[in-house]
């Protein structure tokens, strides 16, 4: 088969049809976006709010992702050890268990953040204040405005710059639970509140749902292909919730927000996320309507890949699979190109799969695995060639 643009082969992914060689969608936070961006002499590295895709693209991506969830600034901005930063959710954000650490402390640990060698502990950004843990609070919190064009103004950008020939992709993750979780309330409360003050939760999880709406439904208007939606529901070995209560409390939200969405635009695709163990949500997404699951980490009911794409393969493409919790940041070159092939080996044949890394390239991946996946990407995920023949 000739070469096809990678908007054509996003499509054709999605459909199911034939294409030259597996689609691939990378995703990585800013520090290994400039680690990689080095190697390729790519300077513009932006990720988040600020996402410039030049370096995804030299990659190979067939698709940009276009952030504007609540996730979008928190997860990608600097944020120093012991300040707080605000988003427009009224949430706080900081480095989660380090304000003990010294100056003394601190200056040892940057000795280990070199550019080569082995995986790096590195520090995240993570909720610490919470706007809404009280029904007075709630009835008081004001939801951001999902018409601010600081959030939709790029959209159109990419759309005008690069829709001829790449699929966009707008990210309104996290959506309901974990936007609530995490985020709006707070994660003990909030599985506390689910039972003891469940018109809490419902009024948190109804705002979210109005806003993100609104946002998805203007997204739409900008002119994205594909609306992301999704939160991690999922642990190591099961579902954060229970499947039951998610179905309660995420399934009918996310089914009158994609009705809307298709109101503004019928041929609007969706793709959902969640970390962790999803597994038994999966026939929820495909009822729902989703036609791209993803990322398919390697835990719990998700281990078995096999067995996923037999059951699942023909009602909705799959997305992702590549362990990054031991094999990308702490395995070996051969690890790498090994788990590489395995994902193709069970989830590209007969199409339909989208390969990435189950989740962003963390900074703490070394450079050598970094390249052994790109080059291992190039090597097995051709259809026709071993072991996609």
């Amino acid at each position: 088969m000739k070469e096809l643009l990678p908007r054509e082969r996003f499509i054709r992914t999605l459909r199911r049809e034939p294409v030259d060689r597996v689609t691939t969608l990378y995703r990585m936070k800013h520090e290994a976006k400039e680690k990689i961006g080095r190697v390729f002499g790519v300077e513009n590295t932006g990720t988040g709010l600020g996402h410039d895709p030049t370096l995804e693209l030299r990659l190979g991506n067939d698709a940009i992702i276009y952030q504007i969830g609540i996730n979008a600034e928190f997860s990608h901005r600097p944020i120093a050890i012991g300040e707080t930063w605000y988003n427009h959710f009224g949430v706080g954000y900081g480095k989660s268990g380090l304000e003990g650490r010294t100056p003394e402390e601190f200056k040892e640990f940057m000795k280990t953040q070199e550019y080569w060698g082995p995986a790096k502990v590195v520090p995240e950004n993570f909720p610490k204040s919470h706007p809404v843990t009280s029904m007075e609070a709630l009835k008081n919190y004001k939801w951001p405005d999902p018409n601010d064009r600081r959030l939709l103004d790029p959209i159109k950008t990419l759309c005008d710059q690069y829709q001829k020939d790449y699929f966009i992709i707008v990210d309104l993750s996290s959506t309901l639970i974990e936007a609530a979780y995490a985020h709006i309330v707070g994660t003990q409360n909030f599985f506390l509140m689910t039972h003891d003050e469940p018109e809490l939760i419902a009024g948190v999880l109804d705002g979210l749902t109005e806003y993100y709406t609104a946002l998805g439904r203007n997204a739409i208007k900008e002119g994205a292909d594909m609306i992301r939606v999704g939160d991690d529901v999922g642990a190591q070995q099961s579902m954060l919730l229970s499947p039951k209560s998610w179905r309660e409390l995420a399934k009918p939200r996310f089914k009158f927000m994609f009705q809307e969405f298709k109101k503004e635009n019928p041929d609007i695709l969706f793709k959902f996320h969640s970390c962790g163990d999803y597994s038994p949500i999966l026939p929820d997404e495909i009822e729902l309507g989703a036609h791209v699951s993803g990322l398919m980490q390697p835990t719990g009911g998700l281990k078995d890949q096999e067995a996923i794409k037999r059951k699942f393969g023909g009602d909705i493409v799959l997305a992702g699979g590549f362990d990054v919790q031991r094999i990308l940041p702490r395995g070996q070159v051969e690890d790498v190109r090994k788990g590489v092939f395995e994902c193709f080996k069970n989830l590209a044949p007969g199409g339909g799969y989208v390969f990435c890394p189950s989740h962003y390239i963390m900074a703490d991946v070394p450079i050598q695995n970094i390249m052994a996946m790109f080059e291992a990407q190039k090597d097995f995920g051709v259809y026709g060639k071993y072991p996609l023949n």
